[in-house]
């Protein structure tokens, strides 16, 4: 049962990302973030795809886990959704300083009631989308140290 509770936290999960993956891709001025230097983007693509990806990964390998059964193909989904977590919590890092600013964007007239780029992605969806995922972590691992 705690398998299949784990499912349906992953698909929470992957939900709360699809809405902030949208955000991402629709909002230009998100994507274009740089920093005060223009040194690099806060969240380049390949950051942002490779995080997609692995949790494609592990929703898939989990619930292939599911249909067989089989202890390695959980060890494989259990390997990807750690590495979809060290993506997540590295974007989350390059994200939360750029959310955080306090001074004006942009220079002129309205300049002061314009947001930071990065600061557009949805915060609760974001919140959300972490408890989530932190959630899912845990009820995967412990699903998986209980299976024989």
């Amino acid at each position: 049962m705690l398998q299949y509770i784990a499912l349906a936290t992953l698909l929470a999960t992957a939900a709360t990302g699809l809405i902030i993956l949208g955000a991402w891709l629709t909002r230009s001025e998100v994507r274009r973030a740089r920093t005060r230097h223009g040194r690099h983007r806060r969240l380049p693509p390949t950051l942002v795809f490779g995080h997609v990806v692995l949790a494609g990964g592990t929703v898939a390998t989990w619930t292939f886990f599911l249909l067989t059964g089989t202890r390695l193909i959980a060890a494989v989904a259990v390997t990807f959704l750690l590495l979809t977590a060290v993506l997540g919590f590295t974007m989350l890092l390059r994200w939360y300083p750029t959310y955080r600013t306090a001074e004006p964007f942009g220079t002129g007239p309205g300049a002061a009631h314009r947001l930071p780029p990065a600061r557009n992605l949805p915060l609760r969806v974001v919140i959300t989308h972490g408890c989530f995922a932190l959630a899912a972590a845990a009820l995967i691992l412990t699903a998986f140290i209980s299976t024989r």
